[in-house]
């Protein structure tokens, strides 16, 4: 009697022990199965209408109906083509190359980083507009699986060219980089602070706080759900960014969520855009 209650234990141990191990290739193949799926539908969205000659625009009355035309054929917001403007036949001629960008068909690649995580590139890097500090870039190209989590930036030193800082990485700490860590995603937004919602005093206040403390965080892609929101111990992406703001009195988290992500920061009301590429035009993020 006994041993036959000892082999009935055995046995529900082993078919508890079947079943969890079922369950767990079963989620591992469902997640692999999203994360396919996510890969094959991720496109970098482009015109399907016609290109025009931008001369009589740049060079005309910028009306409400040339921002919205030069909006249409660039992906550059009134703020966009007004900075270009500013500096005159340079600015104009790179708004031109910004229409040669994002009119070009371009083709996606994946680079996958870690089992069920990808970054979705194309094969060029795209010209952007010129950056101010204090401007925020996000990109919804990197996915765990069917979760498209992305990247975020902030612009800590002007020009097209300019420096950004990131937290980018398991294994690596909050760092400076550049826009070209953005502009050969498979989509990418400018946006700025909203003059009329944060003062230009408070903008160089956040900047020069994350230039200053917020280098060296080690990355923690949970940070906000594994820590304490409010905690710069460890950091990922949209949280610095969200951090150096709040700092000021600042809430760029959209939601309001224990975590923020670049989703968050590309629906926030503190924020404008400035350039849209590989996006819809219409639906931005959302």
């Amino acid at each position: 009697m006994k041993e036959r209650k000892k082999l009935s234990k055995r046995i529900i141990a082993l078919i508890v022990c079947g079943a969890f191990i079922v369950f767990l290739a079963l989620v591992a193949f469902g997640l692999q199965i999203a994360f396919w799926v996510s890969d094959a539908n991720i496109r970098c969205i482009q015109p399907d209408y016609e290109k025009l000659d931008l001369d009589e625009y740049l060079n005309g009355e910028l009306t409400d109906e040339a921002y919205e035309v030069l909006y249409r054929q660039t992906g550059l917001t009134k703020i966009g083509v007004d900075r270009a403007i500013e500096r005159g036949d340079a600015g104009k001629r790179l708004v031109k190359q910004i229409q040669d960008d994002f009119f070009e068909p371009h083709e996606v690649k994946n680079g996958q980083v870690a089992p069920y995580a990808c970054t979705d590139f194309i094969e060029t890097h795209i010209a952007n507009i010129y950056l101010e500090d204090g401007d925020i870039i996000v990109t919804s190209s990197t996915h765990i699986s069917f979760v498209r989590i992305g990247h975020a930036g902030l612009v800590t030193g002007g020009g097209t060219l300019g420096s950004v800082m990131q937290a980018n990485a398991y294994g690596t700490y909050s760092r400076i980089g550049t826009v070209r860590d953005f502009t050969d995603r498979v989509n990418f937004m400018v946006l700025r602070p909203d003059p009329n919602k944060i003062s230009a005093e408070t903008i160089q206040n956040v900047v020069d706080y994350a230039k200053t403390s917020l280098i060296g965080i080690p990355y923690e892609g949970l940070a906000g759900l594994l820590t304490n929101k409010n905690d710069i111990g460890k950091t990922q992406c949209a949280h610095i960014i969200w951090y150096a703001f709040k700092q000021f009195g600042i809430d760029l988290d959209s939601n309001g969520g224990c975590m923020v992500v670049p989703y968050d920061l590309a629906n926030s009301d503190y924020l404008q855009p400035v350039q849209v590429f590989g996006f819809d035009l219409d639906e931005l993020w959302r």
